[in-house]
């Protein structure tokens, strides 16, 4: 199906159509009915900023309506702002203000047209720049009065008939309300008619002034108390769970959770550091060496560790143990040197002393001696029974390599018959692979360790003191004796506990106890009466004054940078107010400020600014054109003013008082005429 079409009226421009007027283009619709209104959509901002710059491209480089052509044909200054808008719309970053006009000019296009029939136009090109005419004046909402009122609330404004003197006033508002403003013109002379509070923006980025503003607000120097103490950092403050033993180990109701007997602690009092030392290293090992051998028992299913090890504690078993713990051990580097050799099997059950005899046929050939078929030497002969019985990789043993398999073979039998012997005995189950025996084997390394050392410990507490033995009677008890000589030289005794707690307490003080603040001297209070809750409390109520003492570093350092470059700027901030800048169109339009720089931009001469110069609203998130006091619809053309009149920006304009020579006309009241009376009927 052909598409339909529609007629295009562009924007008179050097070379368009005849005698300059208006040039018409017809442009064919797809087939398939795609709707112009979501196509905007879809384009956007960046279809704004194409269009925009397309005229530039076309335009003279002073940007005012009715100038003369002049050399460069291009509009630099646009150009270059409509490359860096390009850029940070591709970075995700589009400017605020550019992209709630374009929202803006879009709902325009959508809106129907109040006034008489036009040509067909068509949506997105330039010519939806124009305003339309509105048919009645009452159909325009009633002017605001206020600038700084309607910047609360709108992102663009049209400023009409207002006075130089006005314009001053209005910015020099919104600079005392904290709005950073940027004043620009094309015509150089109309800047000075504002005067700026600073010569270049503040050094400072966007994130960085925003987070200023908020401290200043917040923390300022006007907003201080007068008393405002310093507070120690956080590692200054013990955590509340070491102050919470502390307090309960000084007030002498504190028993570790380990259960540490109070004779153990009175006597480890008593001890020299040597001593203290020395009983602590045996306790210590103790404790790592129970620790290694329940996690050994919990992956290899050692249930039998702990009860046997009672038993050893006391000796019992001993012989037992030592001879199974170096009958696995054997038995395990048999198996490992066998891991390389041929596998060995019994054809028949092997005579009584079968390993003997190998063991001698090894030596033998080792020695140098050969096998022979005939005339065989006697050791030969007395093995050959022995050899005829055994297969080694499926042969029957015939050099020196098969004859030490074999003899490793035995060997590793009659080890771990012992050692299912005696596992039997000690209750310990019985390795089933060489995996199971390697298990064992460290099993029994572990629990020998930790048999040795609380032996030792049972020793040493026995005989610290002449006077106070303290006996650990089972492997209980030598746990817990453990555990309480660890903690006690952790944590120190109750003397100890005492003097840590006023230590911390002085410190946090320091020299003037007046200087702290309140939290600060509460924490303090507390350490002092052993009170861990009251600690607890106190920390938490620092926590406010402490983020506020940071705020309050954080403000300073800022202020401080802007002040060394920007004293006008730094000035104004801790004030609370914002700042006028003065600037030159084309210098603002090259060099577009970083977001969040400016909260407004101020054009003086929008009314003659083409509408390419549209792209200013990128400068910052409020865009307010001054019409000035003679600028009249017919202005509002293919410029700024024009563009932001399409879009429905609210206009101000100043009170004017009513005209005095003014005088009211009273117009005769026209009366309807009246229809004929019917004579009723039969009358």
């Amino acid at each position: 199906m052909a598409g339909s079409g529609r007629v295009v009226r562009h924007l008179p421009t050097t070379g368009t159509g005849r005698n300059g007027q208006p040039e018409e283009e017809r442009v064919e619709e797809g087939a398939d009915g795609a709707d112009p209104g979501r196509a905007r959509e879809a384009g956007g901002l960046g279809d704004l900023v194409e269009r925009l710059a397309e005229r530039a491209a076309d335009e003279p480089g002073s940007g005012t309506v009715g100038a003369a052509a002049a050399p460069p044909p291009a509009d630099a200054a646009t150009l270059a702002a409509a490359e860096q808008i390009r850029l940070r719309t591709t970075a995700g970053a589009a400017p605020a203000g550019l992209r709630r006009l374009a929202e803006a000019l879009a709902e325009a296009d959508d809106r129907p047209d109040g006034g008489a029939p036009t040509a067909a136009v068509a949506p997105g090109s330039p010519v939806s720049l124009i305003p339309r005419q509105r048919s009645a004046p009452d159909e325009q909402r009633a002017p605001l009065t206020d600038v700084l009122t309607a910047v609360q609330s709108e992102s663009f404004l049209v400023l009409e008939g207002h006075r130089p003197e006005e314009i001053a006033a209005a910015v020099a508002n919104l600079a005392r309300a904290g709005l950073r403003v940027a004043v620009t013109a094309a015509d150089l002379a109309r800047l000075d008619s504002v005067a700026p509070t600073v010569d270049r923006l503040p050094a400072l980025t966007g994130p960085e002034q925003r987070e200023l503003r908020l401290l200043l607000a917040t923390t300022g120097p006007g907003r201080r108390e007068p008393a405002a103490r310093e507070i120690p950092p956080p590692p200054a403050f013990p955590p509340v769970d070491e102050i919470r033993a502390l307090c309960a180990r000084s007030a002498g109701s504190g028993r570790t959770p380990t259960g540490g007997p109070d004779l153990l602690r009175d006597v480890l009092t008593t001890l020299d550091e040597p001593r203290l030392t020395a009983v602590t290293r045996v306790a210590g090992a103790v404790r790592t060496a129970l620790e290694a051998l329940d996690a050994h028992a919990d992956l290899h299913g050692g249930a039998w560790a702990r009860p046997l090890l009672a038993d050893l504690v006391h000796s019992r078993h001993r012989p037992v143990f030592d001879a199974v713990r170096a009958a696995a051990a054997a038995a395990l580097g048999i198996a490992d040197r066998s891991r390389e050799l041929p596998l060995v099997t019994l054809a028949a059950p092997l005579p009584p002393h079968a390993s003997e005899l190998l063991a001698d046929y090894r030596e033998y050939l080792d020695s140098g001696g050969r096998t022979r078929r005939r005339f065989r030497t006697g050791v030969q002969r007395e093995v050959q029974p022995v050899l005829d019985r055994i297969r080694v990789g499926g042969q029957v043993p015939a050099d020196a390599r098969s004859v030490q398999a074999a003899v490793l073979h035995l060997e590793l039998a009659t080890r771990l018959t012992a050692v299912d012997s005696d596992c039997r005995t000690l209750g310990v189950p019985t390795p089933d692979s060489v995996g199971d025996l390697r298990a064992l084997v460290a099993g029994l390394d572990l629990l020998d360790e930790a048999a040795r050392a609380v032996r030792q410990l049972r020793h040493d507490v026995l005989f610290l003191h002449p006077t106070s033995p303290i006996a650990v009677p089972d492997l209980a008890a030598a746990e817990r004796v453990a555990a309480g000589i660890l903690d006690v030289a952790e944590h120190g005794t109750a003397p100890g506990a005492a003097v840590r707690l006023d230590a911390i307490a002085d410190e946090l003080a320091g020299a003037d106890a007046a200087e702290c603040a309140p939290g600060h001297r509460a924490a303090v209070d507390a350490l002092r009466a052993r009170d861990a809750e009251a600690y607890e409390a106190a920390l938490a109520a620092l926590e406010p004054a402490r983020r506020a003492a940071e705020d309050r570093a954080r403000c300073d350092e800022l202020l401080a940078r802007l002040r060394a470059e920007d004293p006008e700027a730094a000035g104004a901030y801790a004030e609370g107010h914002g700042f006028v800048w003065s600037v030159p169109l084309e210098a603002l339009l090259s060099r577009l400020p970083a977001d969040d720089v400016l909260d407004a931009v101020v054009v003086l001469d929008a009314a003659e600014l083409s509408v390419e110069r549209l792209l200013v609203a990128a400068a910052a998130p409020r865009l307010l054109a001054v019409a000035g006091t003679g600028a009249g619809p017919a202005d509002a053309g293919a410029t700024v003013l024009g563009a932001l009149h399409r879009a429905a920006a609210p206009v101000v304009a100043p009170p004017r008082p009513p005209d005095p020579g003014g005088r009211v006309v009273r117009l005769p009241t026209a009366r309807r005429p009246q229809a004929p009376r019917r004579e009723q009927a039969g009358a």
